[in-house]
């Protein structure tokens, strides 16, 4: 039969230490520090002997994190209540990093549920004035502006880049700078890339 005392001595050695939790801590900390068009392209990967270790989508994104380094250090380290953070480590390309949360409830998101600033509404609302249309069509024709409206916000606060012609967010799988729209006006056909 094993003592309380050999049980507790067996259990906090098998515990973290504080700095791996304020490790973990930073790296969770990092989308709420930097924001999240920031996040979307540099993801906090791995902490150790009080560096951050970040994965950067491309060396311009690398380039201007860099500049502010001295700052997301700081604000880091408030954010978490620590000194323990003294440099940040940007690792440029390669595959980007997928983390899997355990034990927690998975929150899909969804542009559906966005809230339109009052003045969107308002343009909506007044682009409809002196139209003549039936209540019905007035009213679904407001829900699709509206909701492209919604759809818009979303992608572009995901950091989604936008197209250079007309400045609708670019949604591919491939990196654009026309939307299919633009490039269909332009060409009179889609083109693959």
């Amino acid at each position: 039969m094993i003592s309380i005392e050999q049980l507790l001595i067996k259990t906090l050695k098998n515990l973290p230490n504080p700095k791996q939790i304020k490790g973990q801590m930073l790296i969770d900390t990092w989308p709420d520090v930097v924001g999240l068009q920031i996040a979307a392209k540099a993801k906090a990967t791995m902490f150790q002997n009080g560096i951050l270790f970040v994965w950067v989508r491309d060396s311009v994104w690398a380039q201007h994190l860099s500049l502010q380094k001295k700052q997301i250090v700081g604000s880091l380290n408030k954010a978490v209540r620590t000194d323990i953070l003294t440099n940040i480590h940007y690792q440029v390309g390669g595959k980007e990093p997928v983390f899997i949360q355990i034990n927690q409830p998975q929150k899909k998101e969804n542009w559906r549920e966005e809230m339109l600033k009052e003045q969107i509404l308002t343009r909506i609302e007044k682009a409809f004035e002196n139209v003549p249309l039936t209540q019905e069509l007035e009213e679904i024709i407001k829900g699709f502006f509206i909701s492209q409206q919604k759809r818009i916000q979303w992608y572009r606060q995901r950091g989604y880049p936008s197209c250079s012609i007309c400045g609708m967010p670019i949604v591919t799988a491939q990196r654009e700078e026309i939307c299919l729209c633009c490039k269909t006006e332009n060409t009179g056909q889609t083109k693959s890339s």
